[in-house]
């Protein structure tokens, strides 16, 4: 745990100034509008229980070359984007203990995060497999997915990510 840590806090100490800037012309390229306030302050305070944030970031603008790609040459190399989008996915799956918003004594709680979680990233590999049949559509639509997820992770609504994914409910009795 603690060398995750490190590397999240290392990852957040070496963001380009430029990141937040290339992120708005990648969305403005999709066609997804500004950056969110909340997503903003990541990068303007970078810390180590951001990384999933760094991370989607970079999915995001793999999905921005990708597009950008297809688009100029007619060819899809969805390489990078994968492998961007499986170290974001590894985040997803931490985020229960990343973001820090639920006590250690509330087991049940967590639970039903970790749920959501394995829902969304699910989800996400769904998505993702659906990339071929028609990028032109699906890349944007990829792309403010993981734009959602930031947006909730950062507003601290790490119980409902996305809003195609059922939310979690905690069953305590």
């Amino acid at each position: 745990m603690l060398h995750v840590r490190i590397s999240a806090y290392s990852t957040a100490r070496n963001l380009a100034p430029q990141t937040s800037d290339r992120l708005e012309e990648a969305l403005t390229e999709l066609g997804l509008g500004p950056l969110p306030e909340y997503v903003q302050h990541a990068f303007v305070h970078p810390q180590w229980r951001y990384r999933l944030v760094y991370r989607a970031t970079t999915v995001i603008l793999e999905c921005a070359a990708a597009h950008r790609r297809h688009a100029e040459d007619g060819t899809l190399d969805l390489e990078a984007l994968t492998h961007a989008s499986r170290l974001a996915c590894n985040d997803i799956n931490r985020v229960h203990w990343m973001r820090g918003t639920i006590p250690f004594d509330r087991r049940f709680r967590i639970r039903a995060v970790r749920a959501h979680a394995g829902r969304v990233v699910n989800r996400i590999q769904w998505a993702e497999r659906s990339l071929e049949a028609d990028p032109a559509a699906n890349l944007p639509a990829h792309a403010r997915r993981w734009l959602t997820i930031c947006d909730r992770y950062m507003g601290s609504r790490i119980g409902a990510l996305l809003d195609d994914v059922e939310w979690s409910v905690s069953r305590r009795g």
